[in-house]
């Protein structure tokens, strides 16, 4: 699919979406309020220039289940661990400030990774360069290089789980086998 018949699918899907929360907010469907809607959802359009919506080119449903059970399993270890160093000691906590380089080009996955890290303790988001794909987090606990790395290679597991579940058009060639 090339790029125009993308981004022309993504906002007539986020077009349904916004006329869908149009008729919620009426609390009806007629002909007057869907019209009405898509007047109006043609006007945010073209008064904002709303952004086209990442698509996904392929989900991987058991990838996805792997995804969630890894990511409340991060959120527990990492509540632990800062639950543990806010008890004892909590004024010999360490913390660093670490970049990250990914790997993908979709804002998607950026999106989820960011937001993965964010909520779990210990980690957070401070800046993200998007046309070098580096995140800037704040880690803790990190004493030294050992945990550094270790903080980074988490990261990286995320992006990975999350590019092995939701395969987006700017990560796979268009030569992809769909078969895998």
């Amino acid at each position: 699919m090339n790029r125009n018949v993308r981004r022309v699918a993504s906002r007539l899907l986020m077009g349904g979406w916004l006329l869908g929360v149009w008729l919620l907010l009426w609390g009806r469907i007629d002909a007057l309020t869907v019209i009405g809607g898509a007047v109006v959802v043609a006007g945010a359009y073209a008064a904002s220039r709303l952004p086209a919506v990442p698509l996904i080119r392929r989900i991987r449903p058991l990838r996805v289940v792997a995804v969630i059970v890894e990511f409340g399993w991060d959120l527990l270890v990492s509540s632990v661990v800062i639950g543990w160093h806010a008890l004892y000691r909590p004024g010999r906590v360490r913390s660093a400030v670490l970049d990250v380089e990914m790997r993908s080009r979709s804002e998607l996955i950026l999106l989820g990774v960011t937001t993965s890290i964010s909520l779990r303790p210990g980690t957070l988001l401070i800046d993200l360069n998007a046309e070098r794909t580096v995140l800037r987090i704040h880690a803790m606990p990190v004493r030294g290089p050992k945990e550094a790395h270790a903080t980074r290679a988490g990261v990286v597991r995320t992006e990975d789980r999350l590019m092995g579940a939701f395969v987006t058009w700017e990560d796979a060639p268009p030569e992809e086998d769909d078969d895998r």
